[in-house]
């Protein structure tokens, strides 16, 4: 089934209204609760001593309503007992101080205290939840990652093991980490420090090793909570993964899942749908449908935050929304407003005492347009023949060192842009990591790709070699994975693959004239412009104003079957909407529309094996819109005929089955 429904926190509330509060659950159409993540000091409030009893008198009140738990084994959120007992659980931060009790997050992932205690409650859980009917599945703690970085003792004598694995030999790393700069050679292992706070930066393969390091750490305790968790349990394992956190790859996180999530809180108003990109990342990281475990669904009581309030029918959107990105479950946060804690103000369903906000209707509403259209959702998936290179190892490449690397938002800022104008094409977009399968889009954009081997610019040459059309972008493929640069600024088999000297360069700022010409017309741009040489590449377009000017801008190289094409500055998006469009259609992508729709409706398909084709329309406006096609169908959404002219109320969407479809005479 659809997963709907919320976070629920039965500890916070008085067992004798939970009755109440489950009854406008059902009356909501809401199947399902995620819960647990913050209980730890209710489940085990001693050292062993279990207490799961007040979960499951809340379970089976649930169950007989049709409601079934997601059930958080916590673990970042460690009770008093186990503190006072081992203080040095506790982060150290990178200016040496000793984080106090009292927060969530504070506590070291690696410290081994922390994990056997986890560990042990994570089995426990399963052990006596998992034969329950009324568990639907599991999700692992909250936000894996999102706590700073610690740098005690533990995490300190483990990121030196872990880079003695790495290079073997002290000789070898400071050969590839060049520590010969600035005389700060190493002499053995114990001498290595954490990136701790110092004059200047440190040295940037010892950050990018540290990165690599915590990345790797959070990953191992998932998945040694996914394994401790299915010693006794056999439904789901999930957890959700913040996009607006890089910490962790998790391209590699979700290896350990059986589903991938995520918590979704974009604005309400004109740029709801400003971060789709989160969305796009999500399904991407298994190429399956995902669930969405908090969803905003209120405004939260904070003076001066903007577009913080959702007019009626956002709720509706929003959740639609998700489900139009491929979400097969979606949980909004919170279903009651809780009268204490950090999160007093945040915006829920119910209010402090249990009754309906003017929210509720609309989910209610939702609710049920959900449940009529999952027999015809289920088993689809978005589909995509085009893919932006999300890369999580640029991403902290990019993210440190501002002095020397530039905005550390750009590389984020670059992603989203370039997915938003693919969307504007009207397509299907995934966000395929460097290990991803290539073979399976015709088109593959790369924003920035820092580090690069001779792996990886194979199955990049063979992607062109296939019939694959790249984009590729400056400050790319210029570095080993020690974030070293190559001798002539570009990998040896990239230069081949694009057949061009990309040695020289140049920089402009945003407000300095600079433009390329293509197709007729002149584009600004800005930031960084390389200055290829071209070998065996075709010159497409040149610098037509600028510090560049004449000099050539945009190169393809044909290649087997498809072609590399190299741009080598940062356009203005405008230059997208139009380049972006023709390399579509030269790869025989089509969009999902016959027509093109009103710049504030957002379409997006999913499909099935079968052929069945459900495409969603949202209208993203206060504004109402229209949209004349071809057709004549159903809108399941809605339970509505469409036949011809489409018409859209403000923050309206429809649901077109377009399998059963007819074209209009």
């Amino acid at each position: 089934m659809f997963l709907f429904g919320a976070a629920y926190y039965p500890e916070h509330r008085d067992p004798a209204r939970w009755e109440y509060d489950l009854d406008r659950m059902a009356a909501a159409h809401v199947n399902a609760l995620r819960v647990g993540e913050f209980a730890w000091c209710r489940f085990e409030p001693a050292e062993g001593r279990y207490t799961f009893d007040w979960m499951d008198r809340f379970a089976a009140l649930a169950l007989v309503r049709g409601i079934r738990l997601v059930i958080c084994p916590p673990l970042r959120t460690a009770p008093a007992w186990l503190v006072e007992q081992e203080p040095a659980i506790l982060q150290e931060t990178a200016d040496g101080r000793r984080m106090s009790f009292g927060s969530r997050y504070t506590f070291c992932i690696n410290h081994p205290r922390l994990q056997e205690r986890g560990l042990a409650l994570a089995e426990q859980l399963a052990r006596h939840f998992g034969p329950q009917p009324a568990v639907a599945g599991w999700h692992l703690d909250n936000e894996f990652g999102d706590e700073e970085d610690c740098h005690c003792a533990v995490c300190t004598a483990a990121f030196r093991a872990w880079l003695e694995r790495r290079y073997g030999t002290i000789d070898a790393l400071n050969a590839r980490w060049g520590t010969i700069f600035w005389g700060l050679t190493f002499d053995h292992f114990g001498q290595i420090p954490t990136p701790r706070f110092s004059k200047t930066y440190h040295n940037p393969a010892l950050v990018q090793c540290w990165r690599q390091f915590r990345s790797d750490s959070t990953v191992a305790m998932v998945s040694r909570m996914a394994e401790a968790v299915r010693r006794h349990a056999a439904q789901f394992v999930a957890t959700n993964h913040q996009t607006w956190n890089p910490k962790s790859d998790y391209y590699d996180m979700a290896r350990h899942l059986d589903v991938s999530g995520t918590n979704y809180y974009p604005p309400y108003g004109a740029n709801c749908h400003s971060q789709a990109y989160a969305l796009t990342n999500v399904r991407s990281y298994r190429r399956q449908p995902f669930h969405v475990y908090e969803l905003r669904c209120g405004p939260h009581a904070v003076p001066f935050r903007p577009s913080n309030a959702p007019r009626a029918g956002e709720v509706e959107r929003l959740t639609l929304h998700t489900v139009a990105h491929g979400a097969d479950g979606t949980f909004y946060f919170r279903w009651r407003a809780c009268p204490f804690g950090v999160e007093q103000s945040h915006g829920t369903i119910t209010d402090y005492d249990g009754e309906p906000t003017r929210i509720y209707p609309e989910v209610q509403r939702t609710g049920a347009r959900l449940a009529r259209l999952w027999p015809r959702l289920q088993g689809t998936n978005v589909v995509s023949s085009v893919a932006v290179l999300n890369d999580f190892p640029t991403r902290w490449s990019m993210s440190h060192n501002p002095e020397w690397v530039g905005p550390t938002d750009l590389y984020t800022r670059q992603c989203i842009m370039l997915h938003d104008r693919l969307r504007a094409c009207g397509v299907n977009v995934d966000a395929v990591s460097r290990n991803g399968p290539f073979e399976a889009y015709r088109v593959l954009v790369v924003p920035f790709l820092g580090p690069v081997d001779d792996a990886l610019v194979a199955r990049l040459t063979a992607f062109v070699n296939n019939g694959g059309l790249l984009l590729w972008h400056p400050l790319s493929g210029g570095k080993d994975a020690d974030l070293t640069i190559y001798p002539r600024r570009l990998h040896p088999g990239l230069e081949q693959l694009f057949g061009i000297d990309a040695r020289a360069f140049t920089t402009a700022g945003e407000t300095e004239a600079a433009s390329l010409a293509w197709n007729g017309r002149s584009w600004r741009c800005s930031g960084f412009l390389d200055l290829p040489v071209p070998q065996t590449a075709d010159v497409v377009a040149r610098y037509d104003q600028g510090v560049a000017v004449g000099e050539p801008v945009l190169l393809r190289h044909s290649q087997g079957q498809g072609a590399a094409l190299y741009l080598a500055t940062l356009p203005e998006p405008a230059f997208y909407d139009a380049f972006l469009f023709a390399l579509l259609a030269e790869a025989g992508v089509k969009p999902i529309l016959p027509v093109v729709p009103p710049a504030a409706l957002e379409v997006t398909e999913r499909r099935a094996p079968d052929g069945r084709r459900l495409v969603f329309m949202i209208n993203g406006s206060p504004e109402a819109c229209s949209l004349t096609l071809n057709w004549r169908g159903h809108d399941l959404w809605n339970d509505a005929p469409v036949d011809g002219a489409i018409a859209f109320a403000p923050w309206q969407g429809r649901v077109l089955d377009w399998s059963e479809s007819a074209p209009l005479c």
